[in-house]
């Protein structure tokens, strides 16, 4: 009888579905941080985790607000998340301006890029948005609605350099036009939105490699921090 009175208030306890309820990883994300310069001293909220780079498991995407990045005291002028799944994800930190190609061309000190790569965006020379990028939309156009509402936002269309000059301007605006379409029919004010075409003069890695122009092939959504 002590047994069985022993065991009724775990057994009671787990009748409480809040008590009992197994850890949600569905959400969680693996994350690879670098910074340029290197060596950057990395922290997640009031939590250091020392010099980049870095891999990480985060409990959930919008942790990675909250990664953030110093160099001898000095803010990033770029902070760069590169979506490569709803799971999978790469930080980049960029300091000083010199090393932002894109803030310097929107004319901004500093700015969040969320940067959609060839992999999940568009098929080769389309600008139709695949299937498997409509809930990586949703889930920024949620973070546009929450963390960042009433800024402006740069909608930026990148190619390789491959193929004919005025075919990858047009093809770059209007990927950009299609992400700005899905974010404004996600809630997103249209007046907010700002689409920029970019074709091939802004790469983030060498052109003469396949694995290099398809990081080349991007749709960023830009912040100004």
């Amino acid at each position: 009888m002590k047994t069985r009175t022993a065991l009724l208030p775990l057994a009671l306890l787990c009748l409480a579905p809040v008590a009992c309820r197994k850890p949600d990883t569905s959400q969680r994300i693996q994350v690879q941080i670098t910074s340029t310069p290197g060596r950057a001293i990395l922290s997640l909220g009031s939590r250091t985790l020392g010099e980049a780079p870095r891999a990480l498991t985060l409990d959930s995407p919008g942790e990675l607000l909250d990664l953030k990045a110093t160099l001898d005291q000095a803010a990033p002028a770029e902070k760069r998340i590169r979506i490569l799944s709803l799971n999978q994800a790469e930080v980049s930190f960029v300091f000083g301006l010199e090393h932002s190609a894109m803030a310097r061309a929107l004319g901004l000190p500093r700015i969040l890029v969320f940067d959609y790569g060839a992999g999940v965006t568009f098929e080769l020379d389309k600008a139709e948005l695949r299937p498997a990028f409509l809930p990586l939309l949703q889930r920024q156009a949620t973070l546009l609605q929450g963390s960042f509402a009433g800024l402006p936002v740069y909608v930026c269309g990148h190619t390789d350099s491959t193929g004919n000059r005025d075919h990858n301007q047009i093809l770059s605006v209007d990927r950009a036009r299609a992400v700005a379409d899905h974010l404004a029919f996600r809630g997103i004010s249209r007046e907010r939105l700002r689409i920029q075409g970019f074709g091939s003069d802004y790469p983030v890695a060498d052109n003469e490699t396949e694995q290099g122009r398809s990081l080349n092939r991007r749709t960023e959504v830009i912040l100004p921090q």
